[in-house]
This record gives structure tokens, sequence and C-alpha cells, in this order.
């Protein structure tokens, strides 16, 4: 029996690189045992992914493909149609590879919580072969539903969901064959690196910022403007250093832009940015550990921070960031939801996180190792489907 990870992508977000090594490490099976569909094979090489995952290159498009593509999409006006022929030449040589006794993991995190996507695809053509699979570490909230997506879900064989809020939202749609578990990136350990100079200057406030919680890639949102007046209030008010630790480098969707951004409008020698394109997921979760405490828009970022024990405050636009803070029964003000910010609530925020400091490095302390070890647990249950 062997596992196919078609949602894999590649180590660009260093998310879908954590996700991929944790998952191998809970399944305890040889890499060859585990398929992981990889669109930049010679970046997964670099960051160590392939010592885990056996990596399958995606089919390259070709100037055929592409306007193959674009003819059809001058003559089908239905959007999930286009999706599903472009997803037909991009997924379908991986898929078939899978036999009766495989088993696909839809790895995609937080993947159903955007528009209809390749997730949908995969099931829905893997189900009618009778091929068992798994939505692997996921989150959906209730504004996240839609009929195509509803009809997916219930043909996974089984839903591990990282979060109970996940779990309740599916519920009110009967959906039952859930479990939860914590995401499977808890179960990574810390790999030891060379720390930025900040760090020899004194403590240092570490900061990822993602285009998603901005508004886009500017300085002029709503919520940028409360980010504006952290870094001023963390400037003035405190002789702590600044990191700005981008974690999701893909095109488009790339945190060093925003990064850039901040570091040029500053000017301050207090502030600086990790160069995370050198670091794999573990080498930042290491630098994370080091921060006095840390603020976090991407979810495997703030899972670095929990996980080693170091205070946060999540970024959240969506439930997986509320869902995780819940189930490790952090207080509500240090979940900050980007998509409906008010005035000073950042800055409180950080407030809060300092001046209670102490008592959320023990909470987490008292808390993420019988937390971590419920992960290994879905090993028995994903057993019995």
């Amino acid at each position: 029996m062997k596992y196919y990870f078609p949602i894999h992508l590649n180590g660009g977000n260093r998310g879908c690189e954590a996700i991929s090594k944790g998952t191998a490490l809970i399944l305890k099976e040889k890499k060859e045992n585990l398929i992981g569909l990889c669109t930049n094979i010679e970046l997964d090489h670099r960051l160590k992914v392939d010592e885990f995952v056996t990596l399958y290159p995606m089919r390259p498009r070709n100037l055929i493909s592409c306007i193959r593509n674009k003819l059809y999409s001058m003559v089908e006006s239905d959007e999930w149609k286009r999706k599903q022929f472009s997803y037909r030449y991009e997924y379908m040589s991986f898929l078939n590879q899978l036999k009766e006794d495989d088993i696909m993991l839809s790895t995609g995190g937080d993947m159903m919580c955007y528009q209809e996507n390749q997730v949908i695809y995969t099931v829905n053509y893997l189900y009618k072969r009778g091929i068992r699979s798994i939505l692997w570490g996921c989150s959906i909230g209730e504004n996240n539903i839609t009929p195509l997506k509803l009809k997916a879900l219930k043909q996974f064989s089984l839903i591990y969901a990282r979060e109970t809020l996940t779990q309740e939202v599916l519920a009110n749609y009967n959906i039952n064959n859930v479990v939860v578990y914590p995401d499977p990136a808890f179960v990574l350990e810390p790999i030891k690196c060379q720390l930025p100079k900040c760090f020899s200057l004194g403590q240092v406030v570490g900061i990822n910022l993602s285009n998603y919680v901005m508004g886009g890639f500017a300085l002029n949102t709503e919520f940028a403007k409360e980010v504006d007046d952290l870094i001023k209030h963390i400037l003035l008010t405190t002789d702590n250093q600044i990191l700005l630790i981008p974690h999701v480098l893909w095109k488009g969707q790339d945190d060093r832009i925003i990064s850039n951004l901040i570091k040029e409008k500053y000017h301050s020698d207090r502030i600086s940015i990790l160069d995370s394109n050198s670091l794999n997921y573990c080498q930042i979760r290491f630098v994370i550990s080091k921060c006095r405490c840390f603020i976090g828009a991407r979810t495997h970022s703030v899972i670095s921070a929990y996980s080693t024990c170091t205070p946060a405050i999540a970024l959240g636009y969506s439930i997986k960031s509320k869902g995780i803070a819940k189930d490790l029964n952090m207080p509500q003000n240090t979940v900050v939801n980007s998509a409906n910010i008010k005035k000073g609530e950042l800055i409180n925020a950080f407030s809060f996180l300092s001046n209670n400091e102490n008592e959320l490095r023990n909470q987490l302390k008292m808390k993420i190792d019988k937390y971590t070890k419920r992960t290994w647990n879905i090993l028995e249950v994903k057993n019995k489907i």
C-alpha cells in the first residue's frame, strides 16, 4: 500500500513542506511508499523534502496544452468545467498510479477555505474508481461551504480536521466521518541554524505578514494601518528588535514583498528581515523559538510558535486560526481577526502578550506535549478505513 499526496505543491510555502514532513513521520513509512506531486522538485530537494517523500513532477505545461486551455475557455462558460479541463491535464497521470489498496491524502490544509479547486477534482475522480481518500489536517468554515464542496466532503473515506471548530461546522451538514487531531506540523522539531544579527542586539519580536491579512501588497488598508501603528508602538515604547519572517515565497503570495515595504518605510536599524529563502521549515521554527514573542499571519508560522512555547498572536481571517487557538486554550485576545479589525486592537493584543508573557509561555509548556502526542493517534484511525 502506498500513500499519494496530490496537493503537496512545493515547499515555497513552508506550510506545505511542514505538512508533508510531519505526515511522513506520523505514518512511519519509508519514503518509497509516500508519493508527493511536486511543482518544484529542485526547491524541495534543497529543503530536503525528498528525504521524507518520493517526489513526482507535475506534468509541465507546453504550448499545445496552453492553446487547448485557451480554446476550451472560449467555448465553455462554466468556471468549474474550465478548471476540471485544466486539472485533468495536470493530475491525471499522477492519479492513475493509485491502485485499489492505495490511499490518497489530500494535504491542502485550508484549501477548502477558498474557491473550488483541485481538492474537489482529485477526490471526485478517485471516488469513482473506489480509491480510499482522507482529507488530511483540514480546516473549513461555515462561510466556505458550497454545494460542490459539500458533495466532495461526503466522498472522502475520512476527514481529519485539525481543530474542533471545523468538526462542528461539518456536523451541521451531517458529515460525521470526522476526527480531530492537531496539524501534522506539530510533530516536527526545530533544527538549529545561525541566528540573524538582531538576536545579539536585544530581545526580538518576530512578525510574519501575508497579503491575505494585509488585504493586498500595499500598506494602505485598514489592517495595514493597524500594523503600522503596532510597529511604531514597538519602536517607541520598547527597545526590542523586530524581525520580519517571510513564510510563503510563492509568486503572487510572497511574504517578502510586504516585509520589504515595511523595512523601506521605516529605515530603522531595529527592523530586519529573515532570509527565509535559505532556511527550511524546521530552521525557521528554530528562529521563531528564539523570539521573545511572535505575531503571525501564516498558520504554520504560528504553529511553530505554539509548538516551541513562544507566546504568540495569530492574525486570523478564517476558522483555522481561531480553532487551533481555542483547542490550545489560548486567550481570545491572542487571535486578531484581520478581516474585521478594530482601531487599536493589534496594539492591545501586543500589550496583553507583553504583560502576560510568562503566563502564556507556561500555559503552552503545560499543554503542548500532551496536545502534540494526540497527533500520532490519527494512525490508528487511518488503519480502520
